[in-house]
């Protein structure tokens, strides 16, 4: 057990060589032998040192000091140096039961952390808790770029690790793991932030190899909080807060009068805007007012949560449940609403056996508002409706006028988008609930000295049901054409998802001298089950009662649906280190997948890894200011089958529901031919590492250059007409993307002072090319009808825009001008006149910076993040220029357009043509830093509750989404643009390629106590 301790706790042998007094010498043990990398602080003083893998330390003190001794655990106790050799110190530590028997290779282990981020639990916690665990993690880790789809709580993010891109799947997710469980990307909502104890970020092959035919998109693996023995505790945190929409950044909408006058001055141009008199303009002037006031709300946010750990000789629990509610800032909607529960165990059954589980669940609500580019959407609506229309329908004597319910009628009429955004927002019962259960169990061995074997069990089901009630009262019934007759349409969606796995590993363990070794065997048995049903209804008789069986009509696009994935794998991990000094791993899987070609079922995947402690070097160790110092290399290849379709090696027929040949139903084959070679795409991973700490600890950091080959994409291949007009499906094509990651953590004053501020940054540049494209120069990616179009191209960024060139206005006529293929000027806009440009929306430079700071008692914590080089193709922009597009309001920059020979920094003259969406002047570059958040808290002295059964105590107060500085037209934090047109998982759809108007962010305020028993 003592030599398993000392290989797997955490490897930083640090050393520091300061001759001041004696040299005092011990050695640290726990109940399970030497305490391997526990710090030891001379107390009042920065002289620190870390025990070697045999628990031994030397450290530069006096007799009558106290030394500090602190495990890697966190737990700390005092011991008087009474002697020089003060022998063997009892460090009653805190133990984690997880890391003493962990033997798992599925778990993290490199002493050297390069091609990993590791982001602990703490950093999370200050956020809002209604945030999803994925977008909590935008700025906290190199190599990570995540924004959140949408504003609305609840809401998952778009997260990409190191630029991992598919050229007809976007941008690809990443694998998560949770507690050895895996989980789809949309379902990390269904985890509290406060259950988790660490997020690890796996980057480089020789870990990700593990994870074979899915690793190749990097691996997000969330531990929730283990029990540890020698702890028993209760915490309470209680929050509560408000927040309010945060305007568009540069974008400032113009009030009744200027939207009157722009419609009559623009009128002269031809038949658009509306010609009025000045008695008429003063009149609807009026009525002045902001619609954003009618659609919006403040939120309010509350947060409680309440754990317990207990523990006893040979046994520890802990357990937590959490309640968060956010309202969101939309009327007529409730928000987001979530209760979670999870309970975990530790138990030594034996000394040579041992059992443990960690159990999670959570039951959400959420209602989310439209989120399209039209006036369905209250977004698009609150931005667009004309000022000087009012809310609620007046009669021509301007008495409100009402429904036959008594209510008062929303307003129809010149509002710009003719849509009753209101009242589908008040009359549509819209709710979306899901229960989500996952976690995993384990049972461990030692067969044999040295030997030891574990079988395992993780699993994640999610069951969620959207309700959607149009009720016979809302006018959109009868506004549509047809007209809804009878009135009232009701549309379930049922989703049942069970995905799990089951391991079984033999792993030897030996240390004898300075070597150390690991040899592990493993399989992995996974399934992914899925099963949809919707349901649509027509006619209900009043507005209330939802249950199909009163409807009128069973609709005839009610469907089912349901799919199974199977995946098994043989693992196989060899690691070794000498002195802990030199280090050697390499990771084998042979993966089978359902998804691929018959005649490709399985797949070899691998990585290795060699790494170099120079810190440990004779000639190193007496250095007084480098601790650390390692260097790392890695390579192997992976996988990604999640771009596979799903039976998409089967040759399908298809059974359309509504269509009929002589009263029969038809069926007709799929054009898509079963393949039977076609497989995962391929990912070559090369990454070197330097990892260094510096002064004491005090300067810490890693940095990372990398290159990944992704190959074997999937493309179509239209057969010969004779055969029918089929295609089949092949691997080809290759793109590369380099880039560095670098990260950084100073502490300004040593630990021994009372006085404490650390500084972190970090920092991801990368840069794509397409290197092969099936023989192809480039492959235009579709978009919808009139946008700027997304293009593969050889030697280009995949997903560059391809877009006619702006030339600016003709001051003579205030004609718009545009660059030809040749680079001559013409007033004629022809889209053939597109050409590429070294443009893309996947950026090339993200990351975070921020601060921590305490002081008797007070804390500050503040965090920035930024992202550069990519650019958005601004639809807000246009609609809010574009003088006839949608009719309705406009900035107030659009009036600053051409009106006489000679004008310059001029729109063009305004037309019933409008203008060119499809150009570069609309495409923006979406650079932006923004303050995400400062919290300042105070942790109250424990003397004050020393008859109390209370350990401490902290308040603090905390702002997020403070503030943005861009230079965006608009929300340049995007992730995709309207959730319901430009959806993540789409068919060529990379986030952040276009901005409309979708839910944005809330700033937000709040109060928060934690009080621990």
């Amino acid at each position: 057990m003592r030599t398993k301790f000392a290989f797997l706790s955490a490897l930083f042998l640090l050393f520091a060589g300061q001759v001041i007094f004696a040299q005092v010498t011990g050695t640290v043990h726990d109940d399970f032998g030497p305490v391997v990398d526990a710090e030891v602080i001379v107390k009042g003083t920065d002289v620190s040192t870390y025990t070697n893998e045999k628990g031994n330390f030397t450290i530069e003190a006096k007799v009558g000091d106290i030394l500090v001794v602190t495990d890697i655990m966190g737990s700390s106790k005092d011991f008087k140096v009474g002697k020089l050799n003060m022998g063997t110190l009892n460090l009653e530590s805190a133990v984690e039961l997880d890391v003493i028997t962990l033997t798992s290779v599925f778990d993290p282990r490199e002493a050297i952390q390069s091609g990993i981020t590791v982001v602990g639990g703490d950093k999370l916690e200050n956020l809002n808790p209604s945030m999803s665990v994925d977008e909590m993690l935008q700025g906290k880790a190199s190599g990570v770029f995540s924004v959140s789809q949408s504003g609305n709580p609840g809401s998952v993010a778009n997260i990409n690790v190191r630029g991992a891109i598919s050229l007809y799947g976007g941008m690809r997710p990443p694998l998560y793991v949770v507690d050895g469980s895996y989980m789809d990307e949309d379902d990390v909502n269904g985890i509290n932030p406060n259950d988790i104890e660490e997020v690890k970020i796996l980057k480089e092959a020789s870990q990700t190899a593990v994870y074979g035919a899915r690793g190749a998109n990097g691996v997000v693996i969330i531990k929730t909080k283990t029990p540890r023995r020698g702890v028993t505790k209760m915490s309470f945190k209680s929050r509560f807060g408000f927040g309010n929409m945060i305007p568009l950044s540069n974008v400032n909408l113009m009030n009744a009068r200027e939207l009157l006058e722009y419609e009559n001055n623009i009128s002269e141009f031809g038949s658009i805007g509306i010609p009025r008199t000045p008695e008429q303009i003063d009149e609807l002037a009026k009525y002045d007012h902001k619609w954003a006031d009618a659609f919006y709300k403040r939120s309010y946010l509350t947060s409680q949560y309440f754990s317990v750990q207990t523990s006893g000789e040979k046994s520890a629990t802990t357990m937590s449940v959490g309640y968060d509610y956010n309202s969101g800032t939309v009327q007529e909607y409730k928000g987001f609403e979530r209760i979670t529960g999870s309970v975990g165990n530790r138990t030594e059954l034996r000394d040579w056996l041992r059992m443990g589980y960690n159990l999670n669940a959570s039951y959400a609500t959420q209602d989310r508002p439209r989120d399209r580019r039209n006036g369905q959407s209250p977004f698009v609506a609150a931005v667009m409706y004309k000022p000087y229309a009012p809310v609620y329908l007046h009669d021509a004597d301007g008495n409100l006028v009402y429904d036959d319910y008594g209510d008062p009628k929303y307003n129809t009429i010149n509002t710009g988008l003719g849509y009753p955004t209101l009242d589908e927002m008040k009359y549509t019962d819209r709710e979306e609930r899901s229960f989500k259960l996952f976690g995993s169990a384990f049972l461990e061995m030692d067969v044999l000295k040295n030997v030891s074997a574990r079988t395992s069990f993780g699993a994640t089901y999610d069951r969620r049901v959207l309700e959607n009630f149009l009720q016979p009262r809302a006018l959109l019934n009868g506004m549509v054409t047809p007209p809804i007759d009878p009135p009232g349409t009701k549309r379930d969606t049922s989703v049942d998802n069970l995905i799990y796995n089951w391991r079984n590993e033999l792993t030897y363990s030996n240390s004898w001298g300075d070597h150390n070794l690991m040899i592990t065997a493993a399989t992995e048995y996974a399934e992914d089950k899925y099963y949809r049903l919707f349901l649509s209804s027509q006619g209900f008789p009043n507005n209330f009662q939802n249950v199909h069986s009163l409807a009128d009509i069973i609709l005839a696009e009610s469907t089912s649906s349901r799919y199974l994935v199977r995946r098994f794998g043989y693992i196989g991990m060899f690691t070794y280190n000498y002195n802990n000094k030199y280090f050697l791993d390499a990771y084998f899987r042979r993966d089978g997948s359902s998804l691929t070609g018959w005649d490709n079922l399985f797949g070899n995947f691998w990585g290795g890894s060699v790494g170099w402690d120079i810190a440990r070097e004779d000639f190193m160790i007496s250095s007084s200011w480098v601790n650390k110092l390692s260097l790392r290399a890695s390579y192997g290849e992976l996988g990604d089958d999640g771009v596979l379709n799903t039976y998409g090696n089967l040759f399908a027929m298809n059974q359309p529901s509504n269509q009929y040949y002589n009263g029969q139903t038809i069926v007709f084959p799929n054009y898509n031919v079963g393949f039977k070679d076609t497989t995962w795409e391929k990912v070559r991973k090369m990454n070197f590492g330097l990892e260094f700490s510096l002064f004491n600890h005090r300067l810490r950091g890693k940095f990372d250059y990398f290159q990944d080959y992704k190959t074997n994409f999937l493309f179509n291949n239209d057969l010969s007409p004779t055969m029918g007009g089929f295609q089949e499906t092949i691997n080809a094509g290759e793109f590369v993307n380099r880039g560095i990651e670098v990260e950084l953590n100073f502490d300004l004053f040593s630990k021994a002072s009372d006085l404490q501020v650390s500084l972190f940054a970090n920092f991801t540049n990368l840069k794509y090319e397409v290197t092969d494209l099936n023989g192809l120069d480039e492959i235009p990616v579709p978009q919808f009808e009139g946008a700027a179009t997304l293009t593969h191209a050889i030697g280009y960024s995949p997903y560059s825009w391809k877009v006619v060139r702006y030339a600016g206005v003709d001051p003579e006529n205030g004609d718009a001008l545009y660059y030809d293929l040749d680079g001559n000027i013409t007033n004629v806009y022809d889209p053939n006149n597109a050409v590429l440009l070294d443009k893309s929306p996947l950026p090339t430079i993200y990351g975070g910076f921020g601060l921590t700071a305490s002081y008797k008692g007070f804390d500050i914590a503040a965090d920035f993040t930024y992202t550069m080089g990519n650019y958005i193709n601004n639809l807000t922009k246009f609609w809010l220029l574009d003088p006839v597009t949608i009719a309705a309001n406009h900035d107030v920059s659009a009036s600053n357009y051409w009106q006489s020979p000679g004008d310059t920094d001029v729109l063009p003259k305004p037309s019933s043509a409008g203008y060119e969406f499809g150009t570069d002047y609309f495409l923006e570059k979406g650079d932006y830093l923004r303050f995400r958040s400062l919290t300042v808290g105070y942790t109250f002295n424990s003397k004050l509750f020393e008859n109390l059964p209370i350990d401490g105590v902290r308040i603090y107060v905390q702002a997020q989404n403070i503030y943005v500085w861009t230079k965006y037209f608009g929300n340049p934090i995007v992730g995709d643009g309207s959730t319901e047109d430009f959806s993540i998982g789409a068919d060529n759809y990379v986030s952040g390629s276009y901005s409309a108007f979708s839910y944005p962010q809330t700033r937000t305020f709040s109060f928060g106590i934690n009080v621990n028993f």
